[in-house]
């Protein structure tokens, strides 16, 4: 499909939907957005001493009431909350017996928007003792949504959004010279991005069945697979067959970054295991399958006692490189996946030490700390990000465990990550350009992380299969409106961005990471044919 193609379907779309907006016309739509106001007074995991940790000291918004780790005042008897709306002036007060109470009994009448907290210790006349705690903080909106109509079907888009992908130079480079284009900056992450290019190859033959565009499609795919199994690390490394987290001319020129040839990022096996598997899924072929187990076994023989993986390691000798362990989510669903459709055997008590672990932890602490190849390791609640907790709720969905858990882990994402409308007015710090302030954000949409505080696309795919995979298990429909809702925001982005998915939410051109294109569109692809058959 050329560019003038897709252009013409994009126009076609847009004059059948119009992104009409749908606030206030539809009964049970107005009835969703009643439920989200009145669950947004439950706290999420509120912190106590001594019980709960307080994790939410780094946080940017809340749509749930929060509650604060301010502190007793000596001699105080009660406390008062002084909670002033910035929008409006208004004041929303109240007392209670500690000074670290969630906001709940205020927090449906405070305005969306900023606001300020003080927290002040009174005597049994009444007196004010001295401040607990201070500070100003921004009320975000609820879903009230699904907002406007889809411009197109989501498979459609999803389509669209590969075509203008694999127009693109830097995929085209693979055909003639079966290498990545050394012009394209981001095939240095190997793991991650390249093994997205097959993902992507492949979902793109599937939404194009007996075609040539499909036949052309996988045998791209074989070729990058192919490229992927011949950069491996070596057989008798400590981990050996993992694809290189980083690679090429462009990594180790700061002796001081974390990024250098010999540091493995573990997950990231993940990443190409699942490229494996969905292209042996798609022609056949053993060795893909074969390169997935040998990735299993791999995490088998690093697995720590504990049940986890350190989250970077040197690849030959697996000494860590940092102390930070991994949240292993995404790695139990890699290896349910290898258990449950390939019948792969020895992998269940890896899984059930993996699970546990993370029970024991950011189940607890509630310290999902961001995973991310291209950001250093941070200090315990400092940069906490979204997509761990998903894959745990999605865990727990799929095998049928503790929905109320899976409920508060997607909450919890949520509240510090999803942007519904009306954004913190924002503009992320050491970036320069329109792009990077908060009024040019396409809503709604799905922040990355706390230290890069930016809708991006692939994190708004995690979020809608998470709310697609909950629907499925429930049957709820907040899940599916909260999933097509941000589905559309994707088609409208598509729409701004003739066909591309940008990888960014802005009304501005930022683009660069092809898999905030690929995965996003095969969670679409998914969600409409699930709609379909329902």
């Amino acid at each position: 499909m050329n560019k003038k193609t897709i252009y013409v379907l994009i126009a076609f779309a847009a004059t059948v939907a119009g992104c009409k907006s749908l606030n206030g016309t539809n009964t049970n739509e107005k009835s969703l957005g009643e439920i989200a106001k009145q669950e947004s007074a439950t706290p999420i995991r509120p912190g106590k001493p001594g019980v709960a940790p307080f994790w939410n000291a780094k946080a940017h918004q809340f749509i749930y009431a929060p509650a604060f780790d301010y502190k007793l005042v000596p001699g105080a008897v009660k406390y008062q909350y002084k909670v002033r709306s910035l929008v409006d002036s208004s004041d929303h007060n109240f007392e209670s017996d500690v000074p670290y109470t969630p906001l709940s009994k205020i927090w449906t009448a405070l305005p969306i928007g900023f606001f300020t907290l003080e927290v002040n210790g009174l005597s049994a006349t009444g007196a004010n003792l001295g401040t607990a705690g201070k500070g100003k903080y921004y009320h975000a909106a609820y879903f009230n949504g699904p907002y406007y109509e889809p411009v197109m079907p989501y498979d459609k888009s999803a389509m669209i959004a590969l075509d203008t992908l694999f127009n693109r130079s830097y995929v085209n480079y693979w055909y003639t010279h079966k290498v990545p284009d050394p012009d394209y900056v981001n095939y240095r992450y190997p793991a991650k991005i390249i093994s997205a290019l097959v993902i992507g190859a492949v979902t793109y033959a599937r939404l194009k069945p007996n075609t040539p565009e499909a036949t052309r499609s996988t045998e791209l795919a074989k070729t990058i697979a192919d490229y992927l199994l011949s950069i491996r690390y070596p057989k008798g490394s400590a981990w050996e067959y993992f694809v290189p987290t980083y690679y090429g001319p462009r990594i180790g020129k700061d002796p001081k970054s974390h990024m250098q040839l010999t540091n493995n990022f573990t997950i990231m096996g993940v990443d190409a295991g699942n490229a494996f598997l969905d292209l042996y899924n798609l022609n056949g072929d053993k060795k893909y399958l074969e390169a997935a187990k040998q990735i299993a076994q791999t995490y088998l023989k690093t697995q720590l006692p504990s049940g986890t993986w350190y989250q970077f390691v040197n690849y030959q000798t697996g000494e860590p490189t940092a102390p930070n362990l991994t949240i292993p989510t995404s790695i139990i669903n890699y290896l349910g996946r290898m258990t449950r459709e390939y019948k792969m055997d020895g992998l269940e008590n890896a899984t059930t030490k993996a699970v546990n672990w993370v029970m024991e932890n950011p189940v607890k602490t509630f310290n999902w700390q961001g995973q991310f190849e291209d950001v250093y390791a941070r200090p315990p609640y400092e940069n906490l990000a979204r997509e761990q907790a998903c894959d745990m709720a999605v865990y727990l969905f799929t095998n049928k465990k503790d929905f109320k858990l899976a409920d508060e882990l997607l909450r919890f994402s949520e509240d510090q990550f999803i942007i519904w409308e009306k954004p913190v007015p924002i503009t992320i710090g050491k970036y320069k350009g329109p792009s990077y302030n908060s009024n040019s954000w396409i809503t709604p949409n799905v922040l990355e992380q706390y230290v890069y505080w930016m809708p991006v696309g692939r994190s708004a795919g995690v979020m809608v299969d998470a709310y697609h995979q909950a629907y499925k298990a429930t049957h709820n429909e907040m899940y599916l409106a909260k999933a097509k809702a941000i589905a559309n925001a994707f088609t409208l982005n598509q729409k701004l961005h003739n066909g591309n998915y940008d990888t960014y939410f802005t009304k501005y051109v930022l683009d660069g990471w092809l898999n905030s294109t690929v995965y996003p569109a095969k969670v679409l692809m998914n969600l409409q044919n699930d709609l379909k058959k329902n």
